[in-house]
């Protein structure tokens, strides 16, 4: 596994702040993701609730990245924050969709197995898109915008 931190500007001048990991595609992993993901925006002081909601997507994302590519390359995620969002980046390198997930996929019946991914990491971000090219692979991207704070800490 491999982690990397940088800071840089953006084009707009804001400084963003990157987290790289790059781990095997099995699940027990996933925990040093979202352990990654959650010290990392504490140092950038990002809400407590933006970073459930965004890790709940992210664990999805790995999920689906780890059963569905049936790759043995590595994961890539990034994480990058800057004073507006907090986004993150999941990229596999396996067989990629063959079809697109829609806009808004409902989540399906209660006692439905599977099926449920795509519509819980839609819910829980407002940053979500899904790029992929059969055979090569797929990159899941999840924000949040962060919340602001008044100088009392009540969050807006």
């Amino acid at each position: 596994m491999a982690l990397d931190y940088k800071n840089r500007k953006d084009t707009n001048s804001a400084l963003s702040r990157t987290l790289k990991l790059r781990i095997p595609p099995d699940p027990r992993h996933a925990r040093t993701v979202r352990d990654a993901i959650t010290g990392f925006a504490a140092l950038q002081g990002v809400h407590d609730g933006d970073v459930e909601s965004l890790l709940f997507a992210v664990g999805e994302a790995l999920a689906n990245a780890i059963e569905h590519a049936k790759a043995q390359a590595e994961i890539d995620v990034t994480c990058r924050i800057d004073d507006r969002q907090i986004v993150t980046q999941i990229v596999d390198f396996g067989r990629g969709f063959a079809q697109l997930p829609g806009a808004a996929m409902p989540l399906p019946e209660g006692l439905v197995e599977r099926g449920r991914g795509i519509p819980i990491m839609q819910r829980c971000t407002d940053i979500f898109t899904v790029e992929s090219l059969p055979g090569e692979g797929t990159a899941v991207t999840l924000g949040r915008f962060r919340s602001r704070r008044q100088e009392s800490g009540a969050v807006l």
